[in-house]
């Protein structure tokens, strides 16, 4: 897959990528969780969304990373609940 070349060519160990600018009504994740998209649409002007923030929190050398969704009324939403299954046609 190119999210697969475009990771191994940034290097450094790199897992997912993060991107703006693609307005969702909340936050999710694409290609089994190496693409999240993090634009809510929270300005008036586009989509009024509620904000959240998604949290990683870097697991070290040979250990998982963990992330999660942070949502205003304080929960906290695990990844594995914001995969978005692509069908192919």
């Amino acid at each position: 897959q190119l999210i697969d070349e475009a990771l191994e060519e940034v290097g450094y160990g790199v897992q997912r990528m993060v991107m703006g600018h693609t307005p969702q009504h909340r936050i999710n994740a694409a290609l089994k969780g190496r693409a999240w998209r993090v634009d809510v649409g929270a300005s008036r002007g586009v989509m009024a969304g509620q904000p959240e923030v998604l949290e990683i929190i870097h697991g070290g050398d040979g250990e998982d990373d963990i992330v999660n969704i942070l949502t205003m009324s304080g929960e906290k939403v695990a990844s594995s609940e914001r995969q978005v299954i692509e069908s192919i046609f």
